[in-house]
């Protein structure tokens, strides 16, 4: 059978992500390429189909009257300035937090860290001993999350202490405050604090002081961290398209979305040093242990 050539085309603009129906979702990254394509392509998959996006390096969102939802993929998408009454989802957007807007639009963030919970059993299950947890960060908006930290490291029997930094220069300061005082350090991810010259800093520090480092991404833990427990770029894409599933069906959304699944690093080296012992279940979750 020879199907006539609109009646292809009327096939085609009934299909999901076809670029002449309305866009009432669309994905906008700040950049096409590296982590921000994997986390897009999970949401996709997750989604269920194609969906419309922009390239924000080459291009401006040109969004339709008919579009609801952006689903941001990195920093600088999460801080473009939309139009107002948009509901937006922010994933991979270290230091952007979000909120309700005064239009009675939502706004969503996906975490780059599980949920406390997890996290400090994770972190038990690696440091039985951990009593006493320090908390470092520098960028503002990561302060909401403070009261929710401290309140999760009681259940989990573990003191905290949050530490909002002014900026990098004040982590020597901050660090020799937890000598006799911490049992282990763990930084939050913060773009304005992680760098070479910090994350250097902490392994020597944590490697002279028997104190235990711990990250959120595998880049800190192949620095010297002991261990870091954060979230895969596909899980995060895969959390935005519930999210935005949801958001569609007009169900409540909450601030921030913390993705179940976790993402374990360890370093050997460091393990060594400070005289802990990966057991055998945490070493059998683990995707990488660096040397």
């Amino acid at each position: 059978m020879r199907l006539s050539p609109s009646y292809i085309l009327l096939l085609l603009s009934a299909a999901p992500g076809y670029a002449g129906a309305p866009r009432e979702t669309v994905a906008v990254l700040s950049m096409e390429s590296g982590v921000y394509m994997e986390a897009f392509s999970a949401f996709q998959a997750a989604y269920g189909g194609e969906v419309a996006h922009y390239d924000l390096s080459r291009q401006k969102p040109e969004l339709e009257k008919e579009t609801r939802l952006v689903v941001a993929f990195g920093g600088r998408a999460a801080n473009y300035p939309y139009p107002a009454g948009l509901n937006v989802i922010d994933c991979l957007a270290p230091g952007v937090f979000t909120g309700t807007a005064a239009s009675g639009a939502k706004n969503v963030k996906i975490s780059l860290i599980p949920d406390f919970p997890i996290t400090f059993a994770k972190l038990k299950q690696i440091q039985p001993g951990l009593k006493r947890l320090w908390i470092f960060w520098v960028v503002p908006e990561t302060n909401p999350y403070a009261q929710t930290v401290r309140a999760e490291g009681v259940r989990e029997g573990i003191q905290v202490t949050t530490v909002r930094l002014e900026n990098q220069d004040a982590l020597p300061a901050a660090l020799r405050r937890t000598m006799g005082a911490a049992d282990a350090i763990w930084l939050a991810p913060d773009p304005q604090i992680i760098t070479p010259q910090t994350l250097r800093l902490l392994k020597e520090f944590s490697w002279e002081n028997g104190i235990p480092f711990y990250g959120s991404t595998k880049s800190m833990t192949r620095e010297g961290a002991v261990a870091s427990l954060g979230v895969s770029f596909a899980e995060m894409g895969k959390a935005a398209a519930k999210a935005a599933l949801s958001l569609e069906k007009g169900e409540p959304a909450t601030g921030a979305v913390f993705p179940g699944k976790v993402e374990i690093t360890l370093n050997a080296s460091a393990a060594a040093k400070l005289g802990i012992v990966f057991p055998g279940s945490i070493l059998d979750e683990a995707g990488y242990l660096f040397p």
